[in-house]
């Protein structure tokens, strides 16, 4: 079996997943819960200076599609630092500390933090898109902690790779890329009214939707800093891990599928990474990060071929293929050369692997691999 234990600034986990700071890290109770489902760290929802008053309703599920309009932490600093942090260092895990928001925030809280925090996660997600006010918290926070420090970068903002870079520069230990995207808006078309009751309706986005910019990110990122980066954002599967690794990431967190599916979706999705380690051959978890930046781009170079034994009539690819150049003739798919333009889609949109392209690898364009 692959080994999946990692280590990540020096702090040992026994794989590399962990809950994302949010709901089912809220208290005491919630961080036992997922203890249970084999996380390899814990993360606190986001201590701040005092309690927040979350808006009401605060969660909503549009299709593949999550959003919310939570705040930082409802308990007060004084029950984090008094009560919950003592105990939760107990859950047998390393503890990873979310702090928000401003240098004068971080000022106060990460002293007070320090002796139960084995890392520091900094939250820029209220901050706007001002580097210097980014940083400055990284700064203060580096003045007061000698464990490391991780920032949770926010889609939100101009460059976020630039962040990264400063964020490196000031002291971080970590990027945590990415925080949820927004502000978004949805409408409940029936009633009429906003989804979440925030001021303006207004929520942030996650979930699976959320994927493909934070892998982006994750492999961006990675190629800018020489410190780790962790992925985040619409991960649910194992194979979301594998992705997100295989872009760079040394770990991962997640929240929005555990709160959708219940605290198991850790223990499925650590049980898929490993799964699908054994099935490829891989010793541990740390041999796919970064394999992604070895590779080049891809070009297809002919019409697909199908495998008639897989297929089993579908139609999904025939329907969705916007050239017409795919049919069932008799009991077959087959493919019209002259109409197919190489798109690929079709490929993506077949549940059992029948479509495939032969195709070809062109230089690869990462410059830290070329050196």
């Amino acid at each position: 079996m692959a080994n999946l234990e990692i280590e990540l600034c020096g702090i040992k986990m026994k794989n590399p997943v962990m809950p994302a700071a949010g709901t089912l890290v809220r208290d005491l109770d919630s961080m036992r819960k997922v203890a249970s489902s084999g996380v390899g760290a814990m993360v606190t929802k986001t201590v701040s200076t005092e309690a927040a008053r979350d808006p009401l309703p605060n969660l909503a599920q549009v299709d593949r599609a999550f959003f919310n309009c939570e705040l930082w932490g409802e308990i007060s600093p004084e029950i984090w630092v008094n009560q919950v942090l003592p105990q939760a260092r107990e859950l047998g895990l390393p503890l990873i500390v979310s702090l928000g928001y401003t240098s004068q925030q971080i000022d106060d809280l990460a002293p007070r933090v320090k002796p139960y925090a084995d890392a520091v996660e900094l939250s820029t997600h209220y901050l706007g898109d001002d580097l210097a006010l980014l940083i400055e918290p990284i700064k203060v926070a580096r003045r007061h902690l000698d464990v490391p420090i991780w920032v949770k970068v926010s889609p939100n903002i101009p460059d976020v790779k630039a962040m990264a870079i400063a964020a490196e520069k000031a002291g971080a230990d970590a990027i945590v890329a990415i925080n949820s995207l927004g502000p978004t808006l949805s409408i409940d078309v029936e009633r009429v009214l906003p989804r979440l009751g925030s001021p303006t309706g207004y929520g942030w986005l996650s979930g699976p939707a959320l994927k493909p910019l934070a892998v982006r990110y994750v492999y961006e990122i990675s190629q800018s800093v020489e410190i780790p980066v962790i992925g985040v954002g619409g991960i649910s599967r194992g194979t979301d891990v594998v992705e997100m690794m295989m872009a760079g990431a040394s770990a991962v967190q997640l929240l929005t599928a555990a709160i959708l599916n219940g605290v198991e979706t850790y223990t499925r999705v650590i049980q898929g990474l490993e799964s699908f380690l054994d099935q490829h051959g891989y010793s541990s978890a740390s041999d796919i990060v970064g394999l992604f930046h070895r590779v080049g781009r891809i070009r297809y170079t002919s019409p697909p071929l199908i495998d008639q034994e897989k297929c089993n009539l579908c139609r999904l690819c025939v329907k969705s293929c916007a050239y017409d150049a795919l049919a069932i003739v008799g009991d077959q798919l087959v493919v019209d050369p002259e109409k197919c333009d190489i798109c690929g889609l079709c490929q993506t949109r077949c549940p059992r692997d029948a479509i495939s392209f032969q195709y070809q690898l062109l230089p690869c364009c990462n410059e830290r691999t070329l050196k």
